[in-house]
């Protein structure tokens, strides 16, 4: 888990990818029908679907780690993160926070935290029209 979380200083997210189990959960603050149509395809695959979604619309320029605890199979990080929206064109700031199960080496479950309204307003956008697109265009 710390080369995950090194790999994750210079932006990297291959590593957390090959971390996962194949039965890795996925819990996050945006629910998945906050992804608009485009990112369905890919979202369909599962939840390293979602994960990769996220990649092709973020480039994270830094994600730092401020704060990292471990107990048991638990795992709790605080992150100061950057990232480009490739679809704006525009830098988001967030602090996440993620808690990672470990079992056996591999991440079983994943949950993370960050203020989506935050990253929305960055963006540009209010996240009108009935639903919220948080990844992907309008």
């Amino acid at each position: 888990m710390l080369s995950v979380i090194a790999a994750f200083a210079d932006g990297n997210l291959e590593p957390l990818f090959a971390a996962l189990s194949p039965d890795v959960v996925w819990k996050a603050t945006a629910p998945r029908a906050f992804f608009s149509a485009s990112a369905a395809p890919i979202a369909a695959r599962g939840d390293e679907g979602i994960y990769r979604a996220i990649v092709l619309a973020y480039h994270f320029t830094r994600f730092t780690p401020r704060i990292l605890t471990a107990k048991d199979d638990q795992v709790w990080g605080v992150f100061e993160a950057e990232a480009l929206h490739q679809p704006s064109g525009k830098y988001v700031q967030s602090d996440i926070s993620i808690r990672w199960t470990v079992r056996d080496g591999k991440i079983t479950e994943h949950q993370g935290f960050f203020d989506t309204a935050g990253v929305l307003m960055q963006q540009g956008r209010s996240g009108g029209r009935g639903r919220l697109s948080l990844f992907f265009g309008p």
